[in-house]
């Protein structure tokens, strides 16, 4: 029988961190400053659980403050970045080049970074 595992209410990024063929995984958890690791994902999963009950406590048994769930929050997708003139053009034009609309390039430019 397969265990319930409680939903994680905290925000975490998952980043791969192999450097061969072996799988390995980080997150980070902003809420609490922290980074685990895992061989797999399930193992990442457990270990952010591990991570978030152990600062709570721990910040429990100091009197510290316990940062609010998070994982409610919303985002609409849209975000207004401020560039210069001159990196405006150069997006737009490789934009162009590429038959894509400036919005669709810099969102795979982004997707390819933090992704």
């Amino acid at each position: 029988m397969k265990k319930n595992k409680a939903p994680i209410h905290y925000n975490y990024i998952v980043r791969n961190i192999s450097e061969d063929e072996t799988p390995a995984y980080e997150a980070f958890i902003p809420a609490f400053n922290t980074i685990c690791f895992g061989d797999t994902l399930e193992e990442l999963e457990e270990g952010i659980r591990i991570a978030i009950r152990t600062d709570i406590s721990d910040r429990r048994k100091a009197g510290k403050s316990i940062p609010s769930p998070d994982r409610n929050t919303r985002y609409s997708g849209k975000t207004v970045v401020r560039l210069g003139g001159a990196l405006h053009e150069c997006l737009a034009l490789s934009a162009q080049v590429r038959n894509q609309s400036l919005n669709q390039f810099i969102k795979e430019k982004l997707e390819s970074c933090v992704l």
